[in-house]
């Protein structure tokens, strides 16, 4: 035996390749084909015309690299270091007189290798087959570049995790299992974090923390996100310290692991402990949520956390001791529970009063409020190209009066008998009178609050008035009235529904005359208009010229400048629905109380072949059911408009007594006797 260890050891070097090279060579096939090979097939010859060309080359299979981002470098780095996962080969590597530090740097140096040299030779024919192309500029070098670089990241990224992982668990099923469970766990917990705190904290913004924060903590999710854009990301740096974290943690793991650990679930003593009671609280919250998301109330998510827990520890406890035989391992479980029971106690009492929490005026630089959650946590790069429009920010109201208003409502809120209402039985309130409202405060320490509620709008009225009232409430109710530059506009289209034929205006001078319309439309509004339940007559939508939308609009019925300029124009019949747009019009009366929610068409279709109605042939009758048709939540009578363009689906609007004709309800009665 020699006396001293070698650096490198070339023996092992060859067993290892003979062991992996398959991998690389499978690798490098598959990458070729589904990156040179395929822009070949799609861009020489003749070129069908609807073809796009991808904005990365990420985008040229379908996404296939992403998948294989993270599944080759799992099998690779299972393969490589499959001896400390049995007994024999563990016992005889371990007894060679190599150290252990060299047989790690250098399996890791070769699985870096099987991964990055099919990534450049693919790199090397994609930039080569740029010049076969019959179609100019499908991509650019640093679109290859970037394409290396990024599969160069991501698959080492992949490697070291699952190495790591291997280190700790003596079994390769489980290294990948661990690999997976390690990439989803900060992101599954928080998830359901959130899911689970959203019950118990009134004003909770669920959708706003799971946007802002649950994606990002996903690999699956951010690597593709990462990708998608071509500039370059601070998240690089975040993948290098992540690279180089897990290759120290698993190089000083690997050098102090025990070789009994082979076929071990579980191979460190401290770690089994955090995996049986990890397990054990990711159960216990996703049995909450389910059962608190099917069954809703505060019992049915205790039965939810019970049957979680339990069944998170058991299944645990088996894994970890590998038999069926853990009846004994109760006094866990019982600790667990007490464990479980204080701090859901601290949660449920709200110790730290979120749900009270309205700042003071003070504290607050600026604030935001509207409905929408989602563009507080939309993105500029979600808007590249303007293929989704152009990104515009959430608005901030600065003006103190404005702050003061927008707060003393949240206060009414979080003091009102709504605060107890429970977040999953929010259908109770009446559709057309439900309303999100979303309150997002910027604080001068830099700090930002964000709370979210579902309200009765009718008890909360007059505070929205004093708000609605303010200049500054308009221009972000209407964005087209903070749309400072409407030169890029140049086209205006309106969309009917029910109607194919609809028109565009693209004559420069009549395009801004129309934008200035519509803004002068929108500052006369009142607030009894601008929250009204009535049916628009169409969607106005203004396009640049390469026809993505800048803004868009709806034409309600009290625009009547909007409708003066129409007619002018000769244009009003063409941009709205008219009776002679009608097949068929019928009345009923809502004798069975439909509402108008998601299950109206098909409780409609039972409804027409049991209650008796009224066909509506008059054309002035048709236009005057046109002006009141409502989209209220429920009403006296049901109104159904059979567009000749979709004749087979009407369209079913609500009307109060006083809103239907009384020759029409005359008529109705004679009907029904």
């Amino acid at each position: 035996m020699q006396s001293k260890t070698s650096s490198f050891n070339r023996g092992m070097w060859i067993q290892s390749m003979r062991n992996v090279g398959w991998i690389g060579l499978v690798y490098l096939l598959v990458l070729l084909f589904a990156l040179p090979l395929q822009l070949i097939f799609t861009f020489t010859g003749k070129v069908e015309p609807y073809i796009e060309k991808p904005d990365t080359l990420f985008d040229v299979f379908g996404g296939l690299e992403f998948v294989l981002m993270f599944v080759v470098p799992v099998l690779l780095g299972i393969f490589l270091f499959r001896y400390i996962q049995t007994k024999i080969a563990a016992d005889y590597i371990h007894s060679l007189p190599i150290k252990r530090s060299t047989l790690f740097h250098q399996n890791m140096l070769l699985g870096a290798l099987v991964l990055v040299v099919p990534i450049l030779i693919t790199g090397i024919v994609t930039f080569a087959v740029k010049g076969v192309l019959t179609v100019e500029n499908v991509y650019t070098t640093g679109d290859v570049l970037s394409w290396v670089g990024y599969s160069i990241l991501i698959n080492l990224f992949v490697l070291t995790g699952t190495v790591l992982a291997g280190m700790f668990t003596g079994m390769s099923v489980l290294q990948g299992i661990f690999l997976y469970v390690l990439f989803l766990l900060p992101g599954g917990i928080s998830y359901l974090a959130i899911s689970n705190v959203k019950f118990y904290w009134y004003g909770y913004a669920y959708d706003y923390y799971v946007n802002k924060n649950v994606d990002s903590l996903i690999p699956f999710l951010h690597v593709a996100k990462l990708a998608a854009h071509k500039s370059f990301s601070t998240s690089v740096f975040v993948y290098i310290g992540l690279i180089v974290l897990f290759y120290i943690v698993a190089l000083i793991t690997y050098q102090k692991r025990r070789v009994e650990a082979a076929t071990l679930t579980i191979s460190v003593g401290w770690l089994k402990p955090v995996f049986v009671y990890g397990v054990t609280a990711c159960s216990l919250m996703l049995g909450g949520f389910y059962f608190g998301s099917m069954k809703g109330g505060f019992s049915w998510m205790v039965v939810g956390y019970i049957i979680g827990s339990l069944i998170g520890y058991i299944v645990a406890q088996i894994i970890l001791n590998k038999t069926w035989r853990i009846f004994t391992k109760w006094k866990g479980y019982l600790g667990f529970v007490i464990a479980a029971t204080i701090v859901g106690f601290i949660i449920h009492l709200d110790v730290f009063g979120y749900s009270t929490k309205v700042p003071a005026v003070s504290e607050i630089e600026s604030v935001y409020f509207d409905e929408d959650i989602y563009r507080l946590t939309d993105k500029p790069e979600n808007y590249a190209k303007g293929m989704n429009g152009y990104y515009e920010a959430p608005y901030y109201y600065t003006s103190k009066e404005t702050i003061k208003s927008v707060r003393q409502l949240q206060k009414q809120i979080t003091a009102s008998k709504d605060k107890k209402m429970d977040p999953e039985k929010q259908s109770e309130i009446e559709g057309s009178n439900g309303k999100i409202a979303v309150f997002a405060y910027k604080l001068k320490n830099g700090k930002q609050i964000v709370r979210e509620y579902f309200i009765p709008f009718s008890d909360y009225k007059a505070f929205y008035k004093e708000i609605a009232d303010t200049k500054e409430y308009k221009e972000n109710f209407h964005p087209l009235l903070r749309t400072q530059n409407t030169d890029k506009i140049k086209s205006v289209s309106f969309s009917v529904p029910g109607k194919s034929n609809s028109i565009n205006i693209t004559n420069p001078e009549k395009v801004q005359e129309l934008i200035h319309v519509v803004k002068q439309s929108m500052m006369n509004e009142t607030f009894d208009e601008m929250y009204s339940t009535e049916e628009s007559w169409a969607s106005i939508n203004f396009m640049d010229g390469k026809g993505q939308y800048v803004q868009e609009a709806s034409w309600e019925k009290s625009y009547s400048e909007v409708e003066a300029w129409l007619k002018k124009e000769h244009l009003y019949e063409r941009a709205r629905l008219m009776p002679k747009d009608v097949e068929k019009t019928e009345v009923f009366k809502n004798s069975s109380h439909l509402k108008n929610d998601y299950r109206l068409q098909e409780d409609f279709t039972s409804l027409t072949k049991d209650e008796k109605s009224i066909k509506v042939k008059n054309n002035q009758q048709v236009e005057t059911l046109l002006q009141r048709a409502n989209l209220r939540d429920t009403g006296d009578y049901l109104v159904a408009f059979y567009y000749k363009d979709q004749v087979d689906t009407p369209q079913v609007y609500m009307l109060n007594e006083n809103e239907l004709p009384n020759k029409l309800k005359e008529k109705l009665k004679e009907k029904l006797k």
